[in-house]
């Protein structure tokens, strides 16, 4: 009776292990750690599975595979077959009996067939991980081992398929908890990055808002200089007034995207407020500042808005103040003070244009 009670004291150890690893799971994220620690620690119970057999005349019954299993289904082939490696070494260290036949089923097969129902959607944890996959992979392999048993094993056949019966209900179950588990924890995740997004993201443009531009800009700015562009919709208070508030916003979305395609790479932008966006632009190149600023203008100026000419004199562009750290750890509110005043420079100007501020308390605006 012993021999039946072990396995489900064993999966319970798995299982709070299991737990363990899901809370501290966000600590090693990243393609290296994914790579490294993932392998490693999956490895490591797999080994403490092995230590905890169940004392049987057959072939060892153990749940080495199932922290495989898992592996395999949230990150795929490549995890899956690096954390063999511990428990197989492991295993050829204490040469156990039936070495091969339990790295191939035990070990290497779980890998294959947990990494054939993986998706890419597990490995972002957007999607959950299906419970029919823990059923369709548990199925399987008692499938595969009762084939091979029926061939190489000495004992009584049908002895040998009981215990593989219960070992499968006790895999099926230990499968479905730890799926359940990894999917109630991916669902706190997302719902604590959606807080995170709302808390960061303007609601009507979708840009980032000033509160995340600030945190990222200043960060930025202690490493190394960069330029500030305040950005200004020309004529936004006589659009919104002639063609009402929807329009309006519609209006703000449209530019936001478009200034969001138009900025460089390694640039970020946010919504200021209002009718207002800010740029931070990794770089202090008057000459590709220019450029920037001179194709955001171009852009915004030669785009179909709807209503577009809401009188004469009156068309949709942007004007643009500009800038630029002196050095790294600049202060950034002194900058955006700067930006912001050549952005009025712009506008007094004639509009559609953009401005450097100069540090001489003259500014030189540019069509």
């Amino acid at each position: 009776m012993n021999e039946y009670l072990i396995p489900v004291t064993n999966s319970c150890t798995l299982v709070t292990l299991s737990y363990i690893a899901l809370k501290l799971q966000n600590r090693v994220t990243g393609s290296v750690n994914e790579m490294v620690l993932v392998p490693l620690f999956t490895g490591l119970a797999s080994i403490l599975m092995m230590l905890l057999p169940i004392p049987t005349d057959l072939i060892e019954q153990d749940l080495r595979f199932i922290p495989i299993i898992m592996a395999g289904l949230r990150l795929g082939l490549p995890v899956a077959l690096l954390s063999v490696i511990p428990p197989a070494a492991f295993g050829m260290w204490l040469n156990q009996p039936y070495m091969l036949y339990e790295l191939l089923h035990g070990l290497l097969f779980p890998a294959l067939i947990s990494s054939l129902v993986h998706h890419k959607e597990y490995r972002t944890g957007f999607d959950p991980i299906r419970l029919t996959d823990g059923l369709l992979i548990a199925s399987l392999l008692f499938s595969v081992k009762a084939a091979a048993g029926y061939f190489i094993i000495p004992a009584p056949w049908s002895e040998y398929l009981l215990m593989n019966v219960y070992m499968l209900a006790i895999t099926l179950l230990c499968l479905l908890v730890l799926i359940a588990m990894h999917n109630d924890e991916n669902k706190n995740w997302l719902l604590q990055r959606q807080l995170e997004l709302e808390a960061n993201q303007d609601r009507l443009t979708g840009l980032p808002n000033i509160r995340s531009f600030l945190e990222i800009a200043d960060n930025t700015l202690k490493k190394r200089r960069i330029s500030i562009l305040m950005i200004d919709i020309d004529n936004f208070k006589n659009f919104n007034d002639t063609l009402g508030h929807l329009q309006g916003d519609h209006l703000l979305r449209e530019v936001g995207q478009l200034l969001r395609t138009a900025i460089g790479e390694k640039d970020y932008i946010a919504r200021y407020g209002g009718e207002e966006f800010i740029v931070m632009c990794d770089t202090v190149d008057r000459n590709l500042l220019s450029f920037l600023a001179h194709k955001l203008c171009n852009t915004v100026a030669a785009h179909p808005f709807a209503g577009r000419e809401v009188q004469p004199g009156k068309a949709i562009s942007i004007s643009i103040g500009i800038s630029s750290a002196n050095h790294p750890e600049d202060d950034l509110y002194r900058l955006m003070a700067e930006a912001d005043q050549a952005l009025y420079d712009s506008k007094r100007s004639g509009k559609n244009r953009y401005t450097f501020h100069e540090r001489a308390d003259s500014a030189i605006a540019f069509f």
